[in-house]
Formats: C-alpha cells, sequence, structure tokens
C-alpha cells in the first residue's frame, strides 16, 4: 500500500511540469463551493493558454461566475436591457504573468499591474497549475471521464512554500495562517499520458465555520493547439474609470467599477 501511495505522489508530482511541457491548450476556469467539480453556474469563462510564455486568454462574464451573476441580477432586481447585457456579455481577459488586462468595448483597461515575470495572483486561471508544483503527497481515489477524456483521479496535499521553491516566478499565495501553506487540499484528475486535464485546489486556507470552502479549479484540452496571446503595451491601456465610462456612456466622473 505504501508502494502504492508513493507511485501516486510521484505520478501528480510530475504531472505539473508534464502539463507545462505540452506547451499550449484550451482551458475552462472556474470556483466551485464545497465540491471541486464545477457546475455550469461555477464556470468563470473559457480560453487559451501559452504555459512557455506564461499567458493565457479568457473570455467571461464580469462579476466573477456565471452563478454570482445570475444571482446579483436577481437580489438587485435588475430588469434593465443595458444593465443586463452589461452583466452578461463576456469579456476579453489576458493574465501575463503578475499583470491582468481587461478588454472593455474598445479599450484595454488592466488591474494587478506587476512584474510579467513575477507570480501569477490567485485569480489567474492557471494559478492551480502553478499551485501543483507543491504536491507533497497523494492517493489515487477512482475513475472518471473530464471532457469525454478517461482520467485517474487523485487527492492530494500541497505545501505552497515547496511550488514557490519549485518555480523560478515563486508562486502567489491566499490570505491566511503560514502553517496553512502546507495543508492544501487538491483533486487532479491524470489522462494516460500523465498530463493534467482537471486541476481543483481549495483556495481558502481558512473558511467560516459552517462554510464550505471555495475551490480554484482549470480544465484542460486540446494541448498542442495554435495559442498567439500578445497582452496590450501600455501606450494602449487606459484607466478603468475611463475604459467603462466610454463603453457604456456613464458619466466619467461617476466611481468607476
Amino acid at each position: 500500500m505504501a508502494d502504492q501511495g508513493e507511485a501516486s505522489a510521484e505520478r501528480v508530482a510530475a504531472a505539473a511540469a508534464q502539463t507545462v511541457a505540452a506547451g499550449t491548450a484550451r482551458l475552462m476556469a472556474a470556483w466551485p463551493q464545497g465540491s471541486p467539480v464545477p457546475a455550469e453556474a461555477d464556470r468563470r469563462g473559457e480560453g487559451i493558454a501559452d504555459f512557455a510564455a506564461r499567458r493565457t486568454r479568457l473570455w467571461q462574464v464580469p462579476l466573477f461566475t456565471a452563478g454570482f451573476a445570475a444571482e446579483y441580477i436577481e437580489r438587485h432586481q435588475i430588469s434593465d436591457a443595458e444593465d443586463l447585457a452589461e452583466l452578461a456579455v463576456q469579456q476579453e481577459m489576458v493574465y501575463d504573468g503578475a499583470n491582468t488586462y481587461l478588454h472593455v468595448g474598445d479599450n484595454w483597461t488592466a488591474f494587478f499591474l506587476g512584474d510579467p515575470e513575477g507570480p501569477r495572483t490567485v485569480n489567474d486561471p492557471l494559478w492551480p497549475l502553478d499551485a501543483l508544483f507543491g504536491v507533497m503527497d497523494a492517493a489515487e481515489i477512482g475513475t472518471d471521464e473530464v471532457r469525454g477524456v478517461p482520467t485517474v483521479r487523485y487527492r492530494a496535499r500541497i505545501d505552497l512554500a515547496r511550488a514557490d521553491a519549485a518555480l523560478a516566478t515563486g508562486v502567489t499565495v491566499p490570505v491566511g495562517p503560514y502553517r496553512a501553506l502546507s495543508q492544501l487540499t487538491a483533486e487532479v484528475w491524470l489522462d494516460s499520458a500523465g498530463r493534467s486535464r482537471r486541476i481543483a485546489v481549495a483556495a481558502e486556507l481558512t473558511a467560516a465555520d459552517g462554510q464550505a470552502a471555495t475551490w480554484s479549479v482549470v480544465e484542460l484540452w486540446d494541448f498542442g493547439v495554435l495559442a498567439d496571446i500578445v497582452p496590450p503595451s501600455p501606450a494602449d491601456l487606459v484607466p478603468p474609470r475611463q475604459a467603462y465610462s466610454d463603453a457604456y456612456d456613464e458619466d466619467p466622473a461617476a466611481p468607476g467599477p
């Protein structure tokens, strides 16, 4: 049994590098609560990733997930067609290292600007892949299909300090107690080539009493697909308030999002 556990740990630990070696892939990002398997309402968006360039292009709705957007519209009784359109339209986002760019209307704006060679933020769709470099141990818990591909499912323990040491860029950590960094739970679905088809990391180091943890999930497919992701140049950027004002004819003096 120990040998089987060691073999599982070695396979999952190798999966991060094996996945990156594929070069590119299509992806879906999600933030489910309570379960590592995302439902439709948990989706953030779909896009494409270039692992070598550390860039991702994602098309997503502005309000985090599809389910959150629907709940927000219902809670605030939004009925105006223009307001609904603004909340429902998918917007193009480019993640480039520590930088996050958002295409609003005809303009590009930026959030979380930092070092392109620095660690990804925890909001980056590929943050779970970076976290996977910190696998401590793993156990096989069954088989499953991810987008029609047979996979073996593993439960693993992640040490983000180990991931940080394994990555030249380092890794960003969620807010919480330091000791929790070595106790993150992850579930990983690997195909026959040892590549990650789904990575789910319990991204909250602490959760409120009685509240289910939120998982950061990425699904990957079409490895090797063409991916030409070019982030906007600094000259192409406008402040977020101007971008939304230009796109939705708002008062430029009004508070931004």
